[in-house]
């Protein structure tokens, strides 16, 4: 490993100390919400995680990175000084969660098997980034119409809006970093969302942080390179699907709510 590559790490660390140590003192002054505290740390590793392809060519230093980072997260949790300082950051919310410890695994490993591609490592991580953050606060915020899923509750306010910016995300990702034609990139983009979406709803403790990168990049070593006609075919039997099952657990729940 290349001192370059040394100091960068370092530098990163620094980072994502400071990153913590700030959004500490705001939670101090503006008394925020847990969870949005926790999207904001989120959002933060993730945007440092998206410049990792342009930062290393090795998944060496990566490996380092997401290793150093998982023992500061753990250090966290079991120093009594530091759990004090930053501890509120992290398990502020009052639910037992290892999604910050899926969040650092989910980055080194992603990086190692797609060599730091940048199309099928970026991609998948500003999905997990602004998507999955978008559909906590917005659940949170404006969730009204709940649905038992992952072992939890989640909203279709949130899901929706995990759909939304996963879908904008993706298509502004395949739009700078594929070629293709921008029908096909728009149809995968709608592809992704969706089934992504379903990770996320089916994901529970924290485990969407590390199934949805890897459900990303499954779902687009299988289709990148498809015509625009096969991806439209694809995403409308998905919608069938999902609005099938939809439609039977809803008759299934008004038989059950029938008496005898």
């Amino acid at each position: 490993m290349t001192p370059t590559a040394l100091l960068t790490i370092v530098l990163m660390l620094i980072l994502s100390a400071a990153w913590m140590l700030g959004l500490a003192c705001l939670q101090k002054r503006l008394a925020l919400h847990p969870e949005s505290l926790r999207k904001l740390l989120h959002m933060g590793s993730g945007s440092m995680a998206l410049c990792l392809p342009w930062l290393f060519q090795s998944a060496w230093p990566v490996l380092i990175l997401s290793a150093a980072s998982l023992l500061g997260l753990l250090a966290i949790g079991r120093v009594p000084a530091l759990h004090r300082r930053v501890g509120g950051v992290i398990d502020g919310v009052g639910r037992r969660s290892c999604g910050e410890l899926y969040f650092v695994s989910a980055t080194g490993l992603l990086f190692l098997i797609t060599r730091g591609d940048p199309l099928l490592f970026s991609v998948p991580m500003a999905i997990l980034t602004f998507a999955d953050a978008a559909a906590a606060l917005v659940g949170r915020r404006c969730g009204r119409h709940r649905y038992r899923a992952g072992g939890g509750a989640k909203s279709i306010e949130g899901s929706t809006a995990f759909f939304i910016t996963a879908f904008f995300s993706a298509q502004w990702g395949l739009a700078v970093l594929a070629d293709g034609d921008p029908a096909a990139v728009r149809w995968l983009a709608l592809l992704l969302a969706l089934l992504l979406t379903l990770v996320e709803a089916a994901a529970g403790k924290g485990a969407d942080n590390f199934w949805i990168p890897f459900a990303a990049w499954l779902l687009l070593r299988l289709y990148l390179g498809c015509p625009a006609s096969l991806l439209m075919l694809h995403f409308m039997t998905a919608v069938s699907a999902c609005l099938t099952a939809a439609l039977m657990r809803r008759l299934q729940g008004s038989c059950e709510a029938k008496p005898g």
